[in-house]
C-alpha cells in the first residue's frame, strides 16, 4: 500500500504475530500485560499484601473500597481478589458466574441498584462467594445510596461488595463506614519505568532510558496512561524509541531547554533568555506549561544542594549529574529568587490580559537576579570603604580606597535601605579648595592642585551575615525587582529647606518686622502650592518674637499639628533669610474664652459644664438612672 511516497508498515500487532493481516484482533498493552496475579500488581505492595493475608485467614469482609486516581490498579486488584477468594483461575469460565461488574457512571438510578440487590440473594452456583464490583460508585445518585445502604450492611455471606472510586469525598459517610478502605498510591516514576522496560523487552522495543523516563513523567503516576502513550509511541516511531522522538511526540520541553535557560539565567544574558522563549513559542508549546515546568527545573535545583534531599530527584543519573553541576553554580540567593518570580508568574497567568508579556517579564526578572547580586555586598561581608583617594596632578596617590565608586555606590544603595544601620548622610562630591601650600600633604609636589575623587562617604557598620543577606532584601523585592533608595533624595527634595545650609556663624540682628515678613513671604509659598489649610492657619495672625525664640500661637491641637509638620522648614527659613543661627521656633494651643470654645465641645463636655453651673442635675440624672451614650 502507498500513501505519497511513504510504504505503510502492514504489521498491526505488537506481539510476534506479524503478516499482513492479523487474525487475532490487536490489545492495547493496558489490556493484553494487565496483572493476572498480585505479583504483577506494580506499586501497590502494601495493598496487595494486606489483601492476601485477609484472604489466607479467612478474614474477608462484606465491603471493600478501593479509592485513588486513575490507572493505579483498582479495578484490577478488585478482579484478583474475586478470583483469590473463589480460588478460581484466570481462564476459568466459572468467573462469568460468580463476579459482577457494574459502571455506576451509567447505571446510577434506584432501579439499578434495586435488581443487585435481588440478585444477592441467589448463592453462587459455582465457588464460595458472588462478588459484586461496582466502578466509579461516587456516580450513584442520592436514592441509590439510600438503596444500597441495608444490603451493603448486611448481606448475605456469600455477597462481597467491592466499590471503586477516583472521587472518594463525595461518597456518603454511612457507606464508607460499612467498608474496609484501602487507599492506593500513584504508581512511582522508578515502578512505571521498570514496567516499561518488561514490556518493551516482551514486544521486541529497544528504548532509551530517558525515553521512558519522559513517557512515566508525562503519565503523572497513571500506569494506564504511561501504557497508552508507549503504545502510541511505537507506533508513531517504530521499534526504537529515543528521548528525542518521545519528546516531539508527546509534546514535552527536554531537559537540555531548561538547562540552557537556567545558563543564560546565570549568566545575566536577558536576550539569549527571551530568544529561547521565543523559540519554544515557535513550536506550539504553552506558555503556561514552560513557567510551571521551569519552576520544577529550579526546584530541581534547590533538591540537588543537598545531599539529604538528592532522592527527592526522580530523574536518570545522567540528568542527575547535569543537575548537581548546574546547582553547584546557582546560590541560594538565584534559586530562592527565581523560584518566587516562577510562582508568582504561575499565579498570576490565567488572569493576565497579556501572559506572553507576563511570563518575559519573569523571564527577565530571573536572569536580574545574578547581576543584582554583584551589586550588592557579598555575603554581607564587604570590608568598609577607606578615606577618599587623593591625586595630584602629577598623578602620585596620597592614599587609596579597596571599592571602585561603582563598588562603593551599591554599598551606600543598601545601607541607606536598611533602617538597622546607623550611618552619616553622605555628601555630595565636591573638589576641595587649597588655600595655601601650608595646607597641602608633606609628600605632595609643590604647587600641585589637589583633586578629591568623587567617591562616597564611607559606610561606618556593615551588615551582619545570616541567611539571605539584609542587604539584598534591603534592595530586592518579593519579586526579584531591584528597589530605588528614593528615601534620602525624598527628604533632600522636600520642604522650603531643600538645599539650604546654615551657617552656625550667621549672628545678625532680628526684628520682629523681618520675620514676620518671612512669614508671609512663607505663607504665599503655600497658596502657590495648593496648601490652603497649612496657609490658613498660618495667615490666621502673625508670629511674635522674644529675643531670639519666634513664637507662634494656634487655635486647637489640630493646627499645632499642621505646624509641627512644618516646624524644619519655616524655621530653616527664618534662619537662612534673617542669617542667624540661634533663632528658635515655639508653637502653642493658646488659651481661648469658653464662648469660643463651646464650637468644639463634645456632648460630654458640655454636660460637665452644665452640672459645674447646677450641680442637681446630675443628681437628676442618677435619679432617672439616664445614660449619656
Amino acid at each position: 500500500m502507498v500513501c505519497g511516497k511513504r510504504n505503510l508498515p502492514t504489521t498491526f500487532k505488537l506481539g510476534d504475530i506479524r503478516g499482513s493481516m492479523s487474525d487475532q484482533p490487536y490489545l492495547v498493552s493496558a489490556r493484553k500485560y494487565r496483572p493476572q496475579d498480585w505479583e504483577a500488581v506494580v506499586g501497590q505492595a502494601g495493598i496487595t499484601q494486606t489483601l492476601q493475608q485477609s484472604i489466607a485467614s479467612g478474614q474477608i469482609a462484606q465491603a471493600y473500597l478501593f479509592c485513588g486516581p486513575r490507572g493505579v490498579g483498582k479495578t484490577t486488584s478488585a478482579r484478583i481478589f474475586a478470583r483469590a477468594i473463589n480460588g478460581f483461575d484466570a481462564a476459568d469460565d466459572a468467573l462469568a458466574f460468580n463476579v459482577f461488574e457494574l459502571d455506576a457512571a451509567s447505571n446510577n438510578k434506584v432501579e439499578d441498584i434495586r435488581s443487585i440487590v435481588e440478585q444477592v440473594r441467589i448463592p453462587p452456583q459455582k465457588g464460595k462467594y458472588k462478588v459484586y464490583i461496582i466502578d466509579e460508585v461516587h456516580m450513584l445518585s442520592q436514592a441509590a445510596f439510600n438503596a444500597f445502604l441495608k444490603t451493603l450492611e448486611e448481606p448475605p455471606g456469600h455477597a462481597v461488595f467491592i466499590l471503586a472510586t477516583t472521587e472518594k469525598h463525595k461518597i456518603l459517610p454511612t457507606i464508607l463506614s460499612r467498608c474496609q478502605i484501602f487507599d492506593f498510591h500513584r504508581i512511582t516514576v522508578p515502578d512505571t519505568i521498570a514496567h516499561l522496560q518488561r514490556i518493551a523487552a516482551q514486544e521486541g522495543v529497544v528504548a532509551e532510558l530517558q525515553a521512558l523516563h519522559t513517557i512515566a513523567s508525562k503519565a503523572d503516576g497513571a500506569l494506564r496512561d504511561a501504557l497508552s502513550m508507549f503504545d502510541q509511541l511505537v507506533a508513531f516511531a517504530g521499534k526504537n524509541l529515543t528521548a528525542q522522538a518521545v519528546a516531539e511526540q508527546l509534546h514535552v520541553l527536554d531537559h537540555d531547554t531548561y538547562f540552557s535557560l537556567t545558563d543564560c539565567a546565570l549568566n545575566s544574558d536577558i536576550p539569549g533568555a527571551l530568544l529561547q522563549f521565543d523559540e519554544v513559542m515557535a513550536k506550539g508549546f504553552d506558555a503556561h506549561h514552560f513557567v510551571s515546568g521551569w519552576a520544577s527545573h529550579m526546584r530541581n535545583l534547590m533538591v540537588c544542594r543537598d545531599a539529604q534531599t538528592l532522592k527527592l530527584l526522580e530523574v536518570t543519573d545522567e540528568v542527575k549529574v547535569q543537575f548537581q553541576e548546574q546547582a553547584a553554580r546557582a546560590d541560594l540567593f538565584f534559586i530562592v529568587g527565581a523560584l518566587d518570580v516562577l510562582n508568582q508568574a504561575d499565579v498570576q497567568f490565567r488572569g493576565s490580559q497579556h501572559q506572553r508579556l507576563l511570563v518575559e517579564l519573569a523571564l527577565m526578572q530571573v536572569c536580574s537576579h545574578e547581576a543584582l547580586k554583584k551589586k550588592s555586598p557579598d555575603e554581607g561581608l564587604m570590608p568598609p570603604s577607606k578615606a577618599p583617594t587623593i591625586k595630584s596632578s602629577g598623578g602620585s596617590a596620597m592614599s587609596t580606597s579597596t571599592n571602585s565608586p561603582s563598588e562603593n555606590s551599591s554599598v551606600l544603595v543598601a545601607v541607606q535601605d536598611s533602617p538597622a544601620i546607623s550611618r552619616t548622610e553622605p555628601e555630595a562630591p565636591r573638589r576641595a579648595p587649597v588655600d595655601s601650600p601650608a595646607d597641602m600633604p608633606v609628600d605632595s609636589p609643590a604647587g600641585a592642585p589637589l583633586e578629591v575623587l568623587p567617591v562616597q562617604t564611607a559606610v561606618p557598620s556593615i551588615p551582619r551575615a545570616g541567611g539571605l543577606r539584609k542587604s539584598k532584601r534591603a534592595i530586592v523585592t518579593p519579586g526579584g525587582a531591584i528597589k530605588a533608595s528614593v528615601e534620602a533624595e525624598k527628604q533632600e527634595g522636600e520642604g522650603e529647606g531643600a538645599g539650604m545650609v546654615v551657617d552656625p556663624s550667621w549672628k545678625d540682628e532680628v526684628t520682629e518686622e523681618g520675620v514676620c515678613a518671612v512669614w508671609d513671604s512663607f505663607v504665599a509659598k503655600l497658596r502657590q502650592e495648593d496648601k490652603v489649610a497649612l496657609a490658613t492657619t498660618m495667615a490666621a495672625h502673625l508670629p511674635v518674637l522674644e529675643g531670639l525664640e519666634v513664637r507662634f500661637d494656634v487655635g486647637n491641637p489640630l493646627q499645632r499639628e499642621q505646624m509641627d509638620s512644618l516646624r524644619t522648614e519655616v524655621l530653616t527659613a527664618l534662619k537662612t533669610e534673617l542669617r542667624n543661627a540661634s533663632l528658635s521656633l515655639k508653637i502653642e494651643v493658646a488659651e481661648q474664652p469658653l464662648e469660643s470654645r463651646k464650637a468644639f465641645l463634645s456632648d460630654r463636655e458640655r454636660y460637665d459644664l452644665m452640672v459645674e453651673k447646677n450641680p442637681a442635675l446630675d443628681a437628676l440624672r442618677k435619679a432617672l438612672d439616664l445614660d449619656l451614650g
